[in-house]
């Protein structure tokens, strides 16, 4: 069965020329687990002629980008090659696929742009809430889209949000399987199976490249059904006598759904809390997605009115994010909602990759609060992973045949995993691609893929309101005031005359305790002095004093304490 499939018809388009070619590359995706944007590049005699993009996520900041709320691939090389992008797809409903496009519509407009029901349904939310009128078209599961020179067919494939999909992109070099995120459950809570005929049938027309999802390739086996969690829900039911608070992605419906029913089974009635767990709610009822009878459903306001056994909230926050709904009730910082004892807090979801710390931080802090936390460390099957394990890879990847493998989806050590499964099928090393972030593959008729190019990709990060305003400078300085402090020096100044006015004054924060360094802010400001000094009579360079003080300063303290503090000059005119 896990066999490598050889079939002499790898390429569609037999009479493309040799003058014609396919780049393949990602924005993001490639290295990391989220934040996914790939580029599908048609070119002519080396001539751009067509673009097609699959994906546009969001990413979550690594903790050392302090105050960064979240991160955007970086669409750059797009901006002004903006009339060769012929539309985007969409694989399915997740952030970390449909999350960038409010953030990046406007940079890449007119931009034509389709999903599945349920996967537009929540990008066209994502829009309206952005107050973006463009729509995300909609798009059946039999229905191919033909974008310039590529064809794309939908493929069906169970992963823990409905109507995900994988892509046949046909294209005049030869035929690519793009693999997102998948895994094969075969008793999938919506009963709607992965589309393996359909799999089967494009393997043998001859693959030339299978894009992966590889997320899951250190477990042995096959990712257990998702319906094993209604099991271990009932068991958590039956335990607790007091308040039960679920969460799990707002975009995983069906696990939504699931919780749902045992709940009322249980007694209990349901509140939502989260903006996104409500949105992405009320859509699914709206499509048909979700079912459940409305007198079960209660408002968050209404809650404290039932006694905490009658309670089933659903609540975002599952990834600890500082803002969300479960973080402020851990918090005391909910209006409706307070942690007390004997309530009971259920986390059916992992942490993503690089996310662990603010989902451990949050879970000791409903610890505090004198709740019982149930996740998956202590208790198994409260969370099945969406993404396929090495039986799930191994029969995508026989079932395709595919002539070259690119891993998707993963850090680089689960690609350098897949590679090594390829292998265990036969696979030549040199056929597992395994590009750089910013490496283009291209495609040719009848040769090996190359890398021809790199392209420089920067995280853009999103900071309230703000994007890409953050940089690397941004950044180092946010991370300099949490490690080392900051140190302020004010120097009045007559703005008619340019004098200084009066003594300089040092504030600090975070760096030293003043009461008790008075001896070193009293030589401080004498290194200051002895700066202002340097131009006698009228300042004009305050530019150039500003710098002396901030380097002398900084170098004085640095020998002194050891520490490097962020030194800022203020000058006040007076």
């Amino acid at each position: 069965m896990f066999k490598k499939y050889h079939n002499a018809h790898l390429f569609v388009g037999s009479s493309s020329s040799g003058k014609e070619s396919l780049r393949i590359f990602p924005l993001g995706g490639i290295g990391n687990v989220t934040k996914n944007m790939y580029v599908y590049e048609y070119r002519y005699d080396g001539k751009l002629k067509d673009i097609l993009l699959v994906d546009c996520g969001i990413g979550f900041p690594d903790p050392e980008m302090y105050g960064v709320d979240l991160v955007i691939p970086d669409v750059r090389y797009l901006q002004n090659k903006k009339e060769m992008i012929r539309g985007l797809v969409f694989t399915h409903g997740h952030d970390d696929h449909i999350g960038g496009i409010p953030y990046l519509y406007p940079k890449l407009r007119p931009l034509r742009m389709w999903g599945t029901k349920l996967t537009a349904a929540f990008a066209n939310l994502k829009l309206k809430e952005a107050r973006i009128s463009e729509k995300v078209t909609s798009v059946e599961f039999d229905k191919v889209l033909h974008i310039g020179p590529f064809a794309v067919s939908f493929v069906r494939v169970t992963h823990s949000v409905p109507d995900a999909a994988n892509f046949i992109i046909e294209t005049p070099v030869g035929r690519i399987y793009h693999g997102s995120d998948f895994k094969f459950d075969f008793s999938p809570l919506d009963g709607k199976l992965s589309e393996l005929e359909k799999i089967t049938v494009v393997g043998k027309k001859g693959v030339l490249c299978l894009l992966t999802d590889s997320l899951g390739s250190e477990r042995r086996g096959f990712t257990p059904s998702e319906q094993v969690i209604g099991e271990t829900l009932e068991k958590e039911l039956s335990l607790s006598n007091g308040r039960m608070i679920f969460t799990t992605q707002s975009s995983n419906i069906s696990r939504i759904q699931l919780a749902i029913e045992k709940a009322l089974k249980y007694g209990r009635q349901i509140a939502f809390f989260g903006r996104s767990i409500d949105q992405n709610t009320e859509e699914a009822v709206k499509l048909g997605y979700m079912r459940f009878p409305r007198e079960a459903i209660i408002r968050d306001r209404d809650v404290r009115r039932l006694a905490p056994s009658k309670q089933f909230l659903i609540v975002a926050g599952s990834q600890g994010q500082p803002e969300s709904a479960l973080s402020r009730m851990a918090n005391d910082d909910h209006k409706f909602i307070h942690i007390e004892d004997g309530d009971t807090v259920v986390f059916s979801a992992d942490p993503i990759p690089g996310n662990e710390h603010n989902v451990n931080s949050l879970i000791e802090q409903l610890y505090r609060k004198g709740a019982r936390v149930s996740y998956s460390d202590i208790m198994e099957d409260l969370h099945v992973s969406g993404h396929g394990s090495q039986g799930d890879m191994m029969l995508m990847l026989s079932a395709l045949g595919p002539k070259y493998v690119l891993p998707i989806g993963g850090t680089y050590r689960h690609m350098m995993q897949y590679k090594r499964l390829a292998m265990e099928l036969g696979y030549d090393k040199k056929d597992v691609l395994i590009p750089e972030e910013g490496e283009i593959l291209e495609f040719k008729k009848g040769v090996a893929p190359q890398i021809v190019d790199k392209i420089e990709l920067e995280n853009v990060m999103i900071d309230g309101l703000g994007i890409g305003d953050v940089g690397n400078v941004v950044l180092r300085d946010r991370q300099t005031i949490a490690t080392e402090g900051i140190v302020v020096i004010v120097v009045p100044m007559d703005q008619s005359s340019g004098r200084v006015t009066a003594e300089p004054d040092i504030i600090t924060r975070g760096f030293v305790y003043m009461k008790e360094s008075g001896n070193l802010i009293g030589r401080t400001k004498q290194i200051v002095n002895q700066s202002l000094k340097l131009k006698k009579g009228k300042i004009v360079d305050w530019q150039f004093i500003r710098k002396h003080m901030a380097d002398t300063v900084g170098q004085f303290l640095q020998k002194e304490t050891g520490r490097q503090p962020l030194i800022v000059p203020v000058i006040i005119e007076v």
